[in-house]
């Protein structure tokens, strides 16, 4: 899920793998491992530098969201969920991270 939105993104800006990892200050392989889905679990403090080295508000990264963002009802309903991620500790942002690719998971076995 995640791997494949940082390869679309990064493809889009026209970034190598290599060009993202140094951007950002990652290691190329573990880059490479999260892209193919080898590694799934990426900590808030990697999606955090990814996400800035994309130029990206890092939710973009973690949920389902639109540059102009047509998910949400309205403008402020946005803000109160950014917020809310600033209010957690990085513990807390990986459970919910946790939490959310299980619901997908979930979803998918469903369907």
């Amino acid at each position: 899920m995640i791997g494949a939105k940082i390869r679309s993104l990064r493809m889009e800006r026209g970034l190598t793998l290599t060009e993202l990892a140094e951007k950002a200050g990652i290691a190329k392989s573990y880059l490479s491992n999260i892209e193919r889905d080898l590694q799934n679990n990426p900590t808030f403090e990697y999606i955090n530098k990814v996400a800035k080295a994309l130029n990206i508000e890092q939710e973009r990264l973690l949920f389902d969201m639109k540059s102009n963002d047509e998910n949400c009802k309205s403008p402020n309903e946005f803000v109160v969920f950014r917020k809310t991620l600033n209010q957690l500790n990085n513990s807390q942002l990986e459970e919910l991270i946790e939490y959310i690719e299980f619901i997908i998971w979930k979803r998918k076995q469903i369907n």
